[in-house]
């Protein structure tokens, strides 16, 4: 069974111009689309995209992590990875609680080994292959660090 594709002109949220998109619902489910949907033109969604990831990788810099490396898409999507994975970061350190300050600036040693070790990480390829990462995959590499510090 094959479907059929529709042709629709759409208007572009940001800057009004109108471009073609096809839809492959049904022709009443892709009015609606048409009608209810933001639509954004190629240009404007480049400039979106561009502009988040350059915001992303200001607020990396200030912590010390290095421009991605890769295709525009790809440093787009690493960006997003690593602020996910950092939160994650910070999540775990804030959730801990402590018996005295050695095991605090112990693991705040591990904690900085930890980052470092991920700010080495250059390539846009490497965030998106381990993209997956939990937090828990980030507790067992920092108690690892931790143990080598004692």
């Amino acid at each position: 069974m094959t479907k059929e594709i529709y042709d629709y002109e759409v208007r572009c949220k940001t800057c009004s111009k109108k471009f073609k998109t096809q839809l492959f619902e049904s022709h009443e489910k892709n009015l609606w689309l048409v009608d209810k949907k933001d639509w954004y033109c190629e240009t404007c969604k480049i400039e979106y995209f561009e502009k988040q990831t350059s915001k992303l990788a200001k607020s990396h810099a200030k912590i010390g992590f290095p421009a991605l490396i890769g295709t525009p898409k790809r440093v787009s999507w690493a960006e997003k990875i690593r602020a996910e994975l950092i939160n994650k970061v910070s999540f775990l350190k804030k959730s801990l609680v402590f018996n005295d300050d050695k095991e605090k600036e112990i693991s705040d040693l591990a904690f900085n080994l930890f980052l470092q070790e991920w700010q080495e990480k250059t390539e846009a390829k490497w965030w998106i292959d381990n993209r997956r990462i939990t937090v828990r995959d980030i507790s067992d590499r920092i108690k690892k660090l931790a143990g080598s510090l004692d």
